[in-house]
């Protein structure tokens, strides 16, 4: 089997997870596109002594799927927080549409083994790195865009992507536990790193959220910002409870 042969099939049994058309016919190259990162394409020229790849990267995709992104966030928001305002909605779709949540979408669409990277980036593992991972999911969902229109697109994100964060996460963990605390005890959380592990290329960060010394919540990532957030979500969970 071609090595082709072998991309088509494993995008198509993408598609089909996420119930999108685009994996079909002879629309599954727009797929591939969207997981095609530039460091990949900068390195098949066109011709000699030319920079300009044969292959496309996915950057316009990522540019017109943030976008997308970003209007159905603000379409979901604006329906299911009527009394909110301004301000409050703004805040989550802030968080909603950050590269935070849309890498932990990433990871749940397990697009790592799709994504085409460049040797030096693929030594460097950059299928785990965030910035890249989430921008390969506004591709994704700006060729859904282009194929299938707004509302498909829209469904995408409501049903892969806000369905899955919970209450903390799109009011932004650490803003949310930050104003709970605040109003409850007039006091701001404090967050301490309580280990690293994995080698430089993948470290694990371990993250605690205390209050006046009391363990609110704990948390793991692959960045600080990302065992942060985790940690507060803990820490969230457990007051409401």
């Amino acid at each position: 089997m071609s090595e082709a042969i072998g991309r088509r099939r494993s995008l198509r049994a993408f598609g089909a997870r996420l119930r999108l058309k685009i994996a079909a016919g002879e629309e599954w190259r727009l797929l591939d596109e969207a997981l095609t990162h530039d460091s990949y394409a900068y390195e098949r020229p066109s011709g000699k002594g030319v920079r300009a790849a044969s292959r496309t990267s996915n950057e316009r995709l990522e540019f017109l799927g943030d976008a997308v992104v970003g209007a159905a966030v603000a379409d979901y928001l604006f329906r299911h927080y009527p009394a909110e305002s301004e301000g409050a909605l703004s805040r989550r779709r802030a968080a909603l549409v950050s590269r935070t949540a849309l890498a932990a979408t990433a990871q749940r669409w397990d697009l790592a083994p799709l994504l085409l990277l460049g040797k030096g980036e693929a030594a460097a593992h950059g299928e785990q790195r965030p910035s890249i991972i989430a921008a390969a999911v506004e591709a994704v969902i700006g060729a859904v865009f282009i194929v299938e229109g707004f509302a498909a697109a829209s469904r995408l994100v409501t049903r892969e992507h806000l369905a899955h964060a919970d209450d903390g996460a799109q009011a932004d963990p650490k803003t949310a536990l930050q104003e709970l605390l605040q109003g409850r005890f007039k006091r701001a959380p404090a967050y301490e790193m309580t280990s690293q592990t994995g080698p430089p290329h993948a470290r694990v960060f371990s993250i605690s959220v205390f209050l006046a010394g009391d363990l609110l919540g704990t948390g793991d990532g692959a960045t600080k910002k990302l065992a942060e957030a985790a940690a507060a979500s803990d820490a969230l969970r457990r007051l409401r409870r």
